[in-house]
């Protein structure tokens, strides 16, 4: 396996669109890194440059010690997995495992041994035998997966490669893939538009947005200290609250305020707010977060009225009208509520985030 080290990397096709914009990016030796973001953000991009499939504007790719800007994929030593299966309908599972060993010339019992161990790392002994179209979708995918692993590459380039399942095969599947990475110790780099995927999976996650990277971290930083406003608002499932509040100077002291909501600061939040002079903040507040009820000490307090239940078992979303904003609370369902219910939701200060309303930067994190 190998370090993948991306040096501002940048891709900018004929008509001047800056898909993407001097992506810097340093991917240690077997580790599982996710790149994600919404549609057209350039992270499919970034990957298919790491894989030589489109041309580099701009920047560097290297894999292990080398420089690989100018050589095919075929030279580049990655193994690609597809958002479709891409296999070879008239071909056994077997043969589509071993067929880019067979095209290496590989020795026969060399092929055969990866074959073998591959689909019994991904239980797929039974199924050697059978064509692609016998088996179901998460079969499918593996067998993709064990393609790529037989080659024992220096890197796996995976571009959402569990989209194409539904819900109950994408949770299986991601697990296997997270159980393979394990054994294998691999460095894989990973595309997805889910942040759930990326979330469960990753040892980091990259963040892009338009091209540009936001912030890199693992799982539990992004979650808990988003540097901006999109990735506060695109990790973490429901999304983050955002409600804007007028600040104004109550005895020297910020007091954060809108209509129906109000955010008593604590003392770091009120020196970060007072050097900063800023006359709006927007306060964000994760749904899980939120509480109904009125609490003492400091934090956010907002008058809200019930629009939505959402019941989920253990607990429920409830969707309200606070401030002219929607916000989402994840509460027990032994909160006794009903469409058209006022409630107070509030939460602490320590679980307050704050931005700058025109840069999105944070100002201040829980």
């Amino acid at each position: 396996m190998a370090r993948v080290v991306l040096k501002d990397l940048t891709k900018r096709y004929q008509g001047g669109t800056l898909a993407v914009d001097k992506l810097n990016l340093d991917i240690a030796d077997g580790e599982f890194i996710c790149l994600v973001g919404p549609s057209g953000c350039g992270k499919t991009t970034a990957l298919r440059m790491i894989a030589g499939l489109e041309d580099i504007s701009g920047g560097e790719v290297r894999i292990g010690d080398r420089v690989v800007n100018h050589l095919s994929p075929r030279d580049r030593d990655i193994a690609m997995v597809f958002q479709s299966y891409a296999l070879y309908p008239h071909m056994s599972v077997y043969d589509n495992m071993a067929f880019g060993l067979q095209l290496r010339k590989a020795p026969k019992q060399d092929i055969d041994k990866a074959v073998h161990e591959a689909a019994r790392i991904l239980d797929l002994e039974r199924f050697l035998k059978r064509k692609p179209g016998q088996l179901s979708g998460g079969q499918r995918q593996r067998v993709a997966l064990g393609r790529a692993i037989v080659r024992e590459p220096a890197a796996f380039l995976m571009d959402e490669p569990l989209s194409n399942l539904d819900a109950k095969l994408r949770v299986q599947t991601r697990a296997e893939i997270a159980r393979l990475h394990h054994r294998l110790t691999a460095t894989m780099i990973y595309v997805t538009h889910d942040q759930v995927e990326a979330m469960t999976m990753g040892d980091r996650i990259a963040v892009m947005s338009e091209g540009v990277l936001q912030q890199v971290g693992t799982p539990r930083e992004l979650y808990e200290s988003p540097q901006n406003r999109f990735v506060a608002g695109f990790i973490g499932s429901p999304s983050m609250n955002f409600i804007t509040h007028q600040v104004s100077l109550d005895g020297g002291s910020p007091r954060l305020a809108s209509e129906g909501s109000e955010v008593l600061l604590d003392p770091k939040q009120t020196d970060l707010l007072r050097q900063r002079q800023l006359k709006t903040v927007e306060v964000g507040v994760r749904p899980e977060h939120l509480e109904i009820g009125e609490r003492n000490g400091s934090g956010l307090r907002a008058a809200a009225k019930v629009d939505v239940i959402e019941f989920l078992g253990n607990d429920q979303l409830i969707h309200a009208m606070a401030s002219g904003s929607d916000m989402v609370a994840l509460v027990r369902v032994d909160d006794s509520l009903s469409v058209g219910s006022n409630v107070i939701l509030t939460a602490p200060a320590n679980r307050i985030h704050l931005f700058d309303p025109e840069t999105g930067e944070a100002l201040a994190v829980a």
